[in-house]
């Protein structure tokens, strides 16, 4: 099922540019003493690092595409990032350096589509994907107004992140590709 969009035809990539050349990313957080958290661009993470998260069983595992990506396969999407209707951060440990997570919002056929995930084993069910998301979103909201909506494709049995997705407002727009929801927030 296709939605219509009101905002899907706006172009961000002048916006996405003058926030790159700012280096303005969404605001660092902090869970308790000492856990703080801190976010980088996408095209600023080791690639190395970055892909041992993003490539984790338990993140693929999740997403609809859950072939893993290559080292090639992302510096070419690096290539072309500039020309992409995306805007990607990776949130990093501020104390230890290590790499936790990564959150985006991306156009799609449903709008424009959030992305998120905590590929580091060792910050799992630590209390910061809520953090994070809010973080993320609320850099979208304050920093790229030609995003209104904002939706989130989940699988039907990833009831954590539905629940998550729940509590930053999203509600169940549609059931999508047989075993996925489709999820929407003003």
């Amino acid at each position: 099922m296709q939605l219509k969009i009101k905002n899907s035809d706006l172009s961000i990539l002048e916006t996405k540019q003058s926030l790159i050349i700012k280096n303005k990313v969404p605001d660092g957080f902090a869970t308790g003493p000492g856990q703080e958290y801190q976010w980088i661009w996408l095209a600023a993470a080791d690639v190395e690092n970055l892909l041992a998260i993003r490539n984790a069983d338990h993140v693929t595992s999740n997403m609809r595409n859950a072939s893993k990506i290559t080292n090639e396969e992302h510096l070419n999407f690096l290539k072309n990032y500039a020309s992409l209707q995306r805007v990607d951060f990776v949130l990093l440990d501020k104390n230890r350096g290590a790499y936790v997570g990564g959150m985006s919002v991306s156009l799609t056929l449903h709008g424009f589509e959030l992305g998120k995930y905590i590929g580091n084993v060792d910050y799992l069910g630590r209390g910061i994907a809520f953090p994070m998301s809010i973080s993320f979103i609320s850099y979208v909201r304050a920093n790229i107004s030609e995003i209104d909506d904002i939706r989130a494709v989940t699988r039907q049995d990833n009831y954590k992140n539905i629940n998550l997705n729940f509590r930053l407002g999203f509600k169940i727009l549609t059931s999508l590709e047989k075993d996925y929801w489709l999820m929407g927030m003003k």
